[in-house]
């Protein structure tokens, strides 16, 4: 505990999303904090993602909100369109907006937030293991221990920490994944809009604005896939692939016609991890590491952020360990709620069939009195009002 009772060490691990916005929001209430990361350097991987309103008034709320809104792009709208030529998804954001954000750009932008805070920053340091001692924990690296009065695991969904220490069950890899890879096109029709095409359940198709590039706009590309299929794929002819691209989605070529080969794009795997709890004693947990699922609902990076405010206001309420606990106890159900929501709408855009079904639920739904409105509260709920920086934040940012 540092020499004000109500200031803590906090260690953190992992330097992506979850992690960086955690150590801004605890750093901005004055308590010490030091972030893990076993890459040597910043490393986000993924092409775009998307920041949902509630997000967006997160990182407003994170102080990050300006230097966000300069990284991003608006995205007014999310449409998708089945081969039948059927809209089956239209969200209309109204009045708000989402915005599209590639991953280095977020990135980036927290880790300079984070350091302009004081914040410690170790590299190559993975952490092993967590062992708790009596109110502290200490994080176990090839370094040595070192001991925090909180620790908050946010290393991502493929992290076995939170299971090591009895927070959750090991996470589980879904059968679908996607190709990603990002191209930059000149004139695009839908410059604001988040489009998607599906080929039955099979094929899905997206391209989003992630960010402005000079003259261009520079969008992210996703195609579904199984993980088990990436083989096969990497040994298909690219000129046949691109075939079926333009086939499903022929106001693409402006985006198809860059491709030249395999290496363009990486595939991204998703995972479902289950937390029984989000904080025992002096360890939480956050982010993916907590509650990762599958992209349906594009939410994991706005969670994220939710969480770090959550906590970090919590912890300014209750203190460290009973801090954290009510962390848990505000944020667990919602979570929950989410994956299971994104679970239930994977099979309805990943899987084996002609989506007929499908087609007809979600298109008929879209003229149900209610329907459209309800499918935007579903992911774009009002913004929570966070609670308030804590004083020592205030004072921090004046230079007090």
């Amino acid at each position: 505990m540092m020499p004000n009772g109500n200031l803590f060490e906090v260690g953190v691990i992992g330097a992506g999303t979850a992690g960086l916005a955690t150590a801004i929001a605890l750093a901005r209430a004055g308590h010490a904090v030091t972030v893990f990361e076993k890459h040597g350097a910043l490393a986000p991987l993924g092409a775009g993602i998307l920041i949902q309103p509630q997000g967006i008034a997160a990182l407003d709320a994170l102080g990050v909100g300006a230097a966000f809104h300069a990284a991003s792009v608006p995205v007014t709208r999310l449409v998708g369109t089945c081969r039948r030529n059927w809209r089956i998804v239209d969200i209309d954001y109204g009045q708000g907006e989402a915005r599209g954000v590639s991953r280095t750009a977020l990135a980036q932008l927290l880790l300079d937030a984070a350091l302009a805070l004081g914040v410690q920053v170790r590299y190559a340091s993975p952490v092993e293991r967590v062992v708790v001692h009596g109110a502290q924990a200490a994080l176990v690296t090839p370094c040595g221990d070192r001991r925090f009065d909180l620790v908050v695991v946010a290393d991502g969904a493929a992290s076995t920490l939170p299971a090591q220490v009895g927070l959750a069950v090991a996470s589980t890899v879904y059968k679908w994944g996607a190709l990603w890879a990002m191209f930059d096109v000149a004139d695009w029709a839908g410059q604001a809009l988040l489009e998607q095409r599906y080929g039955g359940t099979r094929q899905m198709f997206g391209l989003m604005p992630t960010a402005r590039v000079k003259d261009k706009l520079r969008l992210s590309m996703f195609w579904s896939l199984p993980c088990s299929a990436y083989a096969d794929w990497q040994a298909r002819p690219i000129d046949d692939w691109k075939r079926e691209l333009l086939d499903l989605w022929p106001a693409s070529l402006p985006v198809v016609e860059q491709i030249v080969g395999h290496e363009q794009f990486a595939l991204a795997t998703y995972r479902h991890a289950r937390a029984r709890r989000l904080a025992s004693g002096p360890v939480c947990v956050v982010g993916d590491a907590a509650h990762a699922m599958s992209p349906q609902l594009g939410l994991g990076s706005t969670l994220a952020v939710q969480d770090a405010l959550a906590l970090a206001g919590a912890v300014a309420e209750r203190g460290a360990i009973d801090g954290a606990a009510l962390y848990s106890t505000e944020r667990l159900c919602a979570v929950r709620n989410y994956q299971l929501f994104s679970k239930a709408l994977t099979p309805c855009f990943q899987a084996e069939g002609n989506g007929l079904w499908r087609d007809l639920l979600f298109g008929l739904g879209l003229k149900l009195p209610g329907i459209p409105q309800l499918m935007v509260r579903s992911i774009a709920s009002p913004p929570q009002a966070p609670r308030k920086i804590p004083a020592p934040a205030a004072q921090a940012m004046r230079g007090e």
